[in-house]
């Protein structure tokens, strides 16, 4: 019998023994998966530079060599269609006399209209002035563009922001849509 739990005994010598290299296993793979992450986060960091926003794909592109060359920009804006529009420099002005013409909507005159794509975006700037005696509150809009047939060309949600009487303020909504070659536009309520 005593050799019986000799041998038992050497049995769990045996499985003492392996527990403790199990752990250190695991214990290495995990302070090789955490020393992964780190470097991974670092590189990351690293890629993003100074500004804190990594490199779009669609600004450069890095070539066999390591060189990173400009790759074209892709945008909505038809630079080529000038139907109510010039384009000097890379920026497409909206030039329709109408479009230009001062807008009214709820006791405010909108004026200093401008309609510019530049940069893939499309934006409309404009001056509302409260013509009436009381506080414009401010409301979201929807801008509708037309063509000189006055079919419908584009809508562009915005906000008219609060005017006090006899006082200003900006309008300024962009979209990455093409607008700039609209004829007119009107102002209504979101409602």
């Amino acid at each position: 019998m005593p050799q019986q739990s000799k041998t038992k005994k050497t049995n769990n010598k045996k499985k003492l023994s392996k527990a403790p290299f199990v752990y250190i296993v695991i214990l290495l793979i995990a302070v090789v998966i955490t020393v992964c992450l780190v470097v991974k986060n670092t590189q990351s960091k690293d890629e993003k530079g100074e500004t804190g926003s990594a490199k779009s794909s669609s600004e450069t592109n890095e070539t066999d060599n390591g060189e990173e060359t400009p790759l074209p920009e892709y945008t909505l804006i038809d630079m080529n269609n000038t139907e109510n529009a010039k384009v000097e420099g890379g920026t497409k002005e909206n030039t329709s006399s109408k479009l230009l013409e001062p807008k009214t909507y709820k006791g405010l005159t909108v004026t200093d209209i401008k309609l510019v794509a530049e940069g893939g975006m499309s934006r409309l700037t404009a001056t509302v002035r409260n013509d009436s005696s009381q506080n414009f509150e401010g409301e979201g809009i929807v801008v509708v563009f037309t063509n000189k047939d006055g079919s419908e060309y584009a809508r562009l949600n915005g906000i008219l922001p609060s005017v006090l009487p006899g006082d200003t303020n900006e309008i300024n909504a962009a979209t990455t849509s093409d607008i700039a070659n609209a004829y007119d536009f009107t102002i209504q309520s979101q409602q």
